[in-house]
């Protein structure tokens, strides 16, 4: 039978005024004042060379502020325009990471006192139930990967409407007013233009009305979310167009040609396409409560480890909850709800059919939490009801518990201070992910660190590595030791394996033109400018130096003008454009940009026209 005094107790405090106000204030406050203090250790971290380049540092649209560009972009494999116009706002001359990751966590403060305010109207107005879930939402170490790192303005930016959409419709439920169903509808759909994992809001509105113990199959109930379902249908469908490579049959401009979609799945057995989302499930459930060795990046196991007893007994655990959530759905409710929230907000995430390049992310945790937390902030709440002699020891783990939490946040913050911390703490948790050696090496080449890039990325090689960026790191190196013949057949090598790599054409087209071979470079620029047109401006540099050795004077002056016009700083453009402009006589032409050039870099010499 159902708990007939907790409900009527949730029931009768839900339909009282609020009591308590300022205590009320204070708490939300108090929160939401520890959860921003707790990320301002993030404030000065730098971009981090994990989608961060494609979403912000080599984004042209998002550092030109083009709304309209933004719109209908496909960026990273995602539509999800919201996010980006929102990034556009924080991009400002020169580019910094601060005002992303503040607003990022800004957001998140938002998000926790958001999260206040629903458990607060779900817990039938209890404070202290409210309180727990926030706060430990607020400063759980999971949530830093959504917070910390920019390119996940994203999980943010969603949750704040999607939060909003369940407070809206849970005022539906309670006063039966058509502007909040309309309101949450609108939010709703914000959501989906945030991050596709808003598709699964139609099924928490079902979670919700089973909360009120409001019919299923009521008609009015299933005909008002009739539009929220096919809002839910349609994003769903762009959703799995776009990562399998489409622009949704040409709504949509996919501005990363190049970059791969994922509509390959890995080889696994039939077992495993059952133990491997379990094991996914078990550990976001696990590290809710024991969150240490977390990691930016947790690679696929090998194949004698996903036949290890963990992943094969993970399948029960999944359905040990299902069955504990079923088995309270005549009793509290609690359980049911909660793990139902986790379960509906987590599978669309969960490696079903495996694809990409991880197992799970602490990014999947952001919204699939607050379930978890609620259910047992408000299962405590009734246990110590019922036993109020375990309130001491209750609110001391409690207070514990949060203090731990603070403590990793505030280390799973420096994790992500820049990327050479970031990939070294991938490094130390998996020895064994070429892909992290590969990251941290091309940084480490982009620093100038050139001797511990090649140690990096030669392990990679080592560990068996047969991606396209290893060989283009190895060809930057190469070439930035001098050896533009190696850095070639590096290049050739990646292309070969990956024939879709905008940047290496890119860099093959320099490594040509260092060896006097403009022609090959001219075509290798030609294919960069298709596979990566947000990079199209930087284009027009090499392209001049091309045209040069071709002694094709007047086409090499409109690419240097080109590139200077969109800020282009090198002095060589100004030096390069004098020489062109000294060989078809324009010698005043020739001396400005002499002079400059000369303003710019001392050590290139007097402003003479050079003979």
């Amino acid at each position: 039978m159902p708990n007939r005094a907790s409900e009527s107790a949730r029931t009768a405090a839900t339909s009282q005024p609020p009591r308590r106000i300022g205590a009320t204030l204070l708490s939300v406050a108090a929160i939401a004042a520890v959860t921003f203090a707790a990320y301002t250790g993030a404030f000065d971290h730098a971009f981090v060379s994990w989608d961060d380049p494609d979403y912000v540092e080599e984004n042209t649209l998002v550092q030109s502020h083009d709304t309209h560009g933004l719109l209908t972009a496909v960026i990273s494999n995602n539509y999800h325009p919201l996010t980006m116009i929102s990034l556009a706002t924080n991009a400002s001359q020169p580019l910094s990471p601060k005002p992303f990751i503040v607003t990022n966590v800004i957001l998140h403060t938002l998000n926790t006192m958001l999260v206040f305010w629903l458990a607060l109207l779900l817990s039938g107005r209890r404070i202290l139930v409210a309180s727990v879930v926030a706060l430990l939402f607020g400063i759980h170490p999971m949530h830093v990967e959504s917070v910390a790192w920019i390119s996940e303005r994203k999980d943010v930016l969603y949750c704040l409407f999607f939060l909003s959409a369940c407070i809206t419709y849970w005022r539906y439920l309670e006063r039966q007013a058509w502007p909040w169903l309309l309101a949450t509808f609108a939010l709703f759909v914000l959501s989906c233009l945030s991050k596709g994992m808003a598709v699964v809001f139609p099924v928490v509105m079902a979670l919700l009305d089973f909360w009120k113990r409001r019919p299923a199959l009521e008609p009015k109930s299933l005909l008002e979310k009739a539009p929220f379902f096919a809002v839910a249908l349609l994003f769903g469908l762009i959703a799995m167009n776009v990562q399998a490579g489409g622009d949704f049959h040409g709504a949509f401009t996919r501005v990363d040609k190049g970059l791969k979609g994922l509509a390959d799945t890995l080889p696994v057995s039939p077992l495993q396409r059952l133990t491997l989302p379990s094991y996914g499930y078990l550990m976001y459930v696990w590290k809710l409560f024991v969150p240490l060795n977390l990691s930016g990046f947790y690679p696929y196991p090998s194949s004698s480890e996903a036949n290890g007893v963990l992943y094969l007994l993970s399948p029960l655990f999944l359905l040990g909850t299902v069955a504990l959530a079923i088995w309270d759905l005549r009793r509290t409710r609690i359980l049911t709800f909660g793990i139902g929230w986790y379960l509906v907000t987590i599978a669309p995430v969960l490696q079903w059919v495996p694809v990409g390049e991880a197992i799970m992310a602490d990014r999947y945790s952001y919204l699939s939490y607050f379930g978890l937390l609620f259910a047992l902030a408000d299962g405590m709440a009734l246990v110590l009801r019922k036993s109020p002699a375990l309130r001491p020891a209750a609110w001391a783990a409690c207070g514990l518990f949060a203090a731990f939490l603070l403590v990793q946040t505030t280390r799973q913050i420096e994790s992500w201070r820049d990327s050479e911390t970031f990939w070294s703490t991938v490094i130390h948790r998996y020895p064994r992910s070429d892909l992290a050696y590969i990251s941290r090496g091309n940084f480490r080449g982009k620093s100038g660190r050139v001797s511990e890039a090649m140690a990096d990325l030669q392990t990679a090689l080592r560990l068996g590595s047969r991606r396209g960026i290893l060989f283009d790191g190895l060809g930057n190196a190469y070439g930035s030791l001098g050896q533009v013949d190696s850095a070639l057949i590096m290049f050739d090598r990646g292309l070969s394996l990956e024939p879709n790599m905008g940047r290496t054409y890119y860099n093959r087209a320099i490594a040509y033109l260092r060896l006097a071979r403009p022609n090959e470079a001219l075509t290798d620029l030609e294919r960069a400018r298709v596979l990566m047109p947000l990079q199209a401006t930087t284009l027009h540099f090499p392209r001049g130096n091309a045209y040069l050795q071709l002694a094709r004077y007047r086409d090499a002056i409109a690419e240097f003008d080109r590139a200077i016009e969109s800020g282009v700083r090198d002095p060589y453009a100004y030096y390069n454009r004098g020489v062109c402009k000294s060989r078809i006589g324009d010698s005043d032409g020739a001396a400005a940009d002499f002079r400059e050039a000369h303003r710019l870099n001392p050590a290139l010499g007097s402003a003479a026209t050079p003979g």
